[in-house]
C-alpha cells in the first residue's frame, strides 16, 4: 500500500506545481520528476514505518517486551538462534507474567503480539475468532505446504467445508478406524523386535531414532485413513544407511516420507528461506534448498492429485454400474468420502479442486507430523522416569488381566493413561505456534488493536505458565490433573489443540491413534534412557525432535 500511496501522491504533487507554475519542466524531465518525488517519499515512508514508527508512534509502544532487538529485524535473529520454536515465547511469558499481551519487534521491525492472558485467547480464538483471519506473510509463507484447505480457509467458506469434514472426524467415525490403528501398531511392534534383535547382534540393547520410526509409522496409518492406500514407510525401518533420498530420485522411488523430511527438516539456509518468503520473495533464488523444497511440494500436489482423478474415476464407475452405495458403506478414508460426498446432489457437490487438495496437503502434513511428535515426547518421557513408566504398564496389565480382548472404550477409560497423554501434550504442545491478523479494530483483553495487527498464539504460553500451573509447570507430572484449579481447568490454559471455532477437527483422530499405540507399546516394551543428546528443529511450527534415539528392551511374558 505504501508503493501506491507514494505513487498517487508524486503524481499529484507534480500536477499541482505544473498547474500553479506553467510547464517549466521539458515533457522528457515529467517522468523523471515524478520518478524521483515517488523515490524521496517512498524512502521517507520507509524509513517512518522501519525506524520511527515503533519507537515514538504506534499504540504498542508502551505493551511489555522484549528490549534486545536488533535495529532492523528485531527479533527475527534470535528466533533462529533459539533452541526451539518456543523457547523466546517462554521467556517473555515468564518476565511479564501479568501482562495481557506482549509486543515484539520481527522483520523491518514489523509488530506482532502475543497472547499472554487466559482472557486474550479467549478473544481471539473464541469471542472474535472469525475477525481474524490467517496473515498475508503465513499464507506466503506456507501455501505451497498447506495449499487451500479448511486450515487456510476464512470466513463463511471456513463454516462450509468444516462442517463438510465434520464427519468424517467424529467420533463414531474415528471408532471404525480403531482396527486399522491396530493393524499399523502391531506392525510398529514388529519394526521395535528387530531393532531389539539387531541390537543384541552387537552385543547392545535396541536403539530407535523416535523421529524416523514413529514419523514412518503415523504416514502409514495417514495413508491408509487418509488416502486408502499402504504406504509401506515401516518397511524401510532398519535397513542398511544410505543417502535415501538421492537414491528415491534416482530410481524414481521418492515417498511421502523423503517430501515431509525435506519440508519438515530443512538446512538452516532452507529454514531462512522459508521464513524470509513471508516478507520478500525468496523461492526463486537458485539455490539447492529451493530446488529440494520445490522438488518435494511439486512432487506431493502431482502425486495427490493422481489419486483424486483415480478416485473419481472409481466413484462415477461404481454410481453406474449400481454399486455407489456399497462403495460408500465400504469406504473408510478421507479422500473416498470427499469424493462421494461431491457426487451429485451430495454436500460436497461443486468442490472445487484446489480445495480438495487443500484438505489432503494439511491432514498428511499435519495428521502424522504431530501425532508422531506426541509419541516420540512419550517415550522420552518414560525412558527418563521410570516411575511414570511402570505406573502406565501396571494399570494397563491390569486392564489386560481383567479383560484380555479390550477396545478403545477400555484405553480411553483408563485414567493414569489419560492424565499421562495429557501431561504430554501440556509440556510438549504438538503445534507451536499459530498466527492471526485482525480483519477489523478490536479490543483484546482490554488492549485496544487496529485493524491488520498480527497476533501470534503460542499454546505453550499457557501451558507452561507457572502462575498458572505453579513453580513446577515443566515438570511432567500426570497426577496434577487429579486436582486442578479453577485456572488450570479453563479450556484456554489448555491449548494443545487450540480452541473456539477453528480448534483442530482431528482431535479425536489423534488421542485415539496415540493412545492406541502408546498401550500396545507400554505393554511390550520398556524404554531406557539414552545419553546421545538431541536438538529441537528450529525454526519450525512443532516441537520436533531432532536425533532422539531411546533405548528398548523387550518385556517378556
Amino acid at each position: 500500500m505504501d508503493v501506491y500511496a507514494c505513487a498517487a501522491v508524486s503524481v499529484a504533487e507534480w500536477l499541482a506545481t505544473n498547474a500553479i507554475l506553467g510547464s517549466v519542466l521539458p515533457d522528457h524531465s515529467a517522468t523523471k520528476a515524478i520518478l524521483g518525488l515517488f523515490l524521496i517519499q517512498y524512502l521517507g515512508v520507509k524509513y517512518y514505518r522501519i525506524f520511527l514508527y515503533h519507537r515514538y508512534f504506534s499504540p504498542f509502544r508502551h505493551l511489555p517486551g522484549p528490549k534486545d532487538n536488533h535495529f532492523f529485524f528485531g527479533q527475527a535473529i534470535n528466533f533462529i538462534k533459539a533452541k526451539s520454536p518456543e523457547e523466546l515465547y517462554v521467556k517473555w511469558m515468564r518476565e511479564f507474567p501479568d501482562a495481557p499481551v506482549i509486543r515484539y519487534l520481527t522483520f523491518a521491525n514489523n509488530e506482532v503480539l502475543v497472547c499472554n492472558s487466559l482472557n486474550s485467547f479467549k478473544d481471539v480464538l473464541q469471542t472474535h475468532c472469525y475477525s481474524f483471519h490467517k496473515p498475508d506473510r503465513w499464507r506466503k509463507m506456507m501455501v505451497e505446504i498447506t495449499g487451500k484447505g479448511v486450515l487456510s480457509l476464512e470466513d463463511d467458506e471456513h463454516r462450509l467445508h468444516r462442517k463438510m469434514l465434520a464427519g468424517v472426524f467424529s467420533a463414531p467415525n474415528v471408532r471404525k478406524l480403531e482396527p486399522v490403528f491396530q493393524a499399523k501398531s502391531k506392525e510398529l511392534n514388529s519394526v521395535l523386535d528387530e531393532a531389539i534383535d539387531v541390537g543384541k547382534e552387537n552385543g547392545c540393547k535396541g536403539i530407535i531414532d523416535c523421529t524416523e520410526v514413529f514419523n514412518k509409522t503415523t504416514l502409514d496409518v495417514i495413508g491408509v485413513t487418509i488416502l486408502g492406500a499402504e504406504l509401506a514407510h515401516l518397511k524401510t525401518v532398519n535397513k542398511a544407511p544410505g543417502n535415501e533420498k538421492a537414491k528415491a530420485k534416482r530410481e524414481n522411488e521418492y515417498t511421502f516420507h523423503d517430501a515431509y523430511e525435506i519440508i519438515f527438516s530443512q538446512s538452516l539456509i532452507g529454514k531462512i528461506l522459508f521464513f524470509a518468503n513471508a516478507y520478500v520473495p525468496t523461492r526463486w533464488l537458485p539455490v539447492e534448498a529451493n530446488r529440494e523444497f520445490a522438488f518435494a511440494t511439486r512432487w506431493l500436489r502431482d502425486i495427490l492429485s493422481k489419486l483424486i482423478r483415480e478416485r473419481y474415476g472409481q466413484a462415477e464407475k461404481a454410481h453406474s454400474s449400481g454399486k455407489f452405495e456399497t462403495m460408500k458403506k465400504d469406504s473408510r478414508d478421507l479422500l473416498s468420502y470427499i469424493v462421494e460426498e461431491s457426487m451429485p446432489g451430495g454436500p460436497a457437490e461443486g468442490i472445487h479442486m484446489d480445495n480438495f487438495l487443500g484438505h489432503l496437503l494439511q491432514f498428511m502434513a499435519a495428521g502424522h507430523a504431530t501425532s508422531a511428535d506426541t509419541i516420540s515426547w512419550s517415550v522420552y518421557t518414560m525412558a527418563e522416569n521410570h516411575d511414570i513408566q511402570d505406573k502406565l504398564r501396571n494399570e494397563i496389565n491390569e486392564l489386560a488381566s481383567s479383560k484380555p480382548e479390550f477396545d478403545f472404550s477400555d484405553i480411553d477409560a483408563l485414567p493414569y493413561l489419560n492424565n499421562f497423554v495429557r501431561e504430554t501434550l501440556r509440556i510438549y504442545a504438538p503445534s507451536t505456534s499459530h498466527h492471526r491478523q485482525a480483519g477489523a479494530d478490536l479490543t483484546i483483553d482490554g488492549v485496544f488493536v487496529p485493524k491488520g495487527t498480527i497476533f501470534d498464539i503460542v499454546p505453550a504460553v499457557p501451558m507452561l505458565n507457572p502462575t498458572i500451573w505453579g513453580e513446577d509447570a515443566t515438570v511432567h507430572d500426570p497426577t496434577r490433573w487429579n486436582r486442578l484449579t479453577p485456572d488450570q481447568s479453563s479450556p484456554y490454559a489448555f491449548e494443545a489443540f487450540s480452541n473456539g471455532p477453528r480448534m483442530c477437527i482431528g482431535k479425536s483422530y489423534a488421542i485415539t491413534e496415540i493412545k492406541i499405540m502408546l498401550v500396545d507399546l507400554i505393554r511390550r516394551f520398556r524404554f531406557l534412557k539414552s545419553e546421545k543428546p538431541f536438538t529441537i528443529e528450529n525454526p519450525g511450527f512443532a516441537l520436533r525432535p531432532n536425533g532422539m534415539e531411546i533405548s528398548l528392551e523387550r518385556i517378556e511374558a
